[in-house]
């Protein structure tokens, strides 16, 4: 008999097919940074992440303070400097952080480079600073737009805001020996300045005084544009003038 015939081999079982790439694992995201502390006015000032974007204006040999000086003080005591700050980076830096400091947004730096000593102004007025060789002025150029002036009345309405006041003389208001000084160190020639500002015309600078409650009397001149902001307002009630034919000193009724 012929031989058997041997049996095919069974089926292989299938291949699987491969599994798919596992995906790259992601990098971890970095952690945020730390968050900044308040800077407490004492020790070595860290250096603020905004001083190196901000740009600055020297004035050289410039002093600006209150009183008519040309700026208002950020800190307290008036005239008194920054603690702990003794360079100027530093002097710039406590500048661009007084406002997260809660303080008075900071609009300059007077710098005394001898002494090693660093003032903080706010409303600081270019014109009525003074030339003081011992220092200077540093401007910051990123300060934020000034907001819109309030909308002066009509011309028909100036007879009626003029009729407030007295008319004191032709000059500079000049004040009694014992008038109120607003609790400021009592300057010569401005015991209470309530605001300097810019106007056009004297009938404006009666509007913004007859407005503004602390206001008793206001200084306005035709010599000074605005960057010698020709018009002050004032909290006490002057009682002569030093004669100064472009100046004109009234007083509320």
């Amino acid at each position: 008999p012929s031989p058997l015939t041997p049996s095919p081999p069974p089926p292989s079982p299938l291949t699987p097919s491969p599994l798919p790439p596992s995906p790259p694992t992601p990098s971890p995201l970095p952690l945020p940074p730390p968050p900044r502390r308040p800077w407490s006015g004492r020790g070595t000032l860290p250096p603020h992440p905004d001083v190196t974007a901000t740009s600055w204006v020297l004035h050289e040999q410039t002093n600006c303070w209150w009183g008519g000086h040309g700026a208002e003080e950020v800190d307290s005591p008036r005239g008194g400097d920054v603690p702990g700050v003794s360079t100027l980076p530093a002097c710039k830096a406590a500048c661009v952080s007084a406002a997260s400091s809660g303080l008075s947004f900071c609009e300059g730096i007077v710098w005394a480079p001898r002494a090693g000593k660093c003032y903080r102004k706010t409303r600081i007025s270019l014109g009525l600073c003074d030339f003081d060789p011992t220092y200077h002025l540093h401007l910051r150029s990123d300060l934020p737009p000034a907001p819109p002036a309030s909308s002066p009345p009509p011309p028909e309405n100036y007879a009626r805001v003029m009729r407030r006041f007295e008319f004191v003389g032709n000059g500079r208001c000049r004040f009694p020996w014992n008038a109120h000084t607003c609790g400021h160190v009592k300057p010569v020639y401005q015991p209470c300045l309530v605001e300097q500002t810019c106007t056009s015309t004297k009938e404006q600078c009666a509007a913004k005084c007859a407005e503004n409650r602390d206001c008793k009397a206001f200084e306005f001149n035709t010599k000074n544009g605005c960057w010698g902001a020709p018009c002050e307002l004032h909290g006490a009630v002057p009682d002569h003038v030093q004669v100064d034919g472009p100046y004109t000193c009234m007083k509320k009724k």
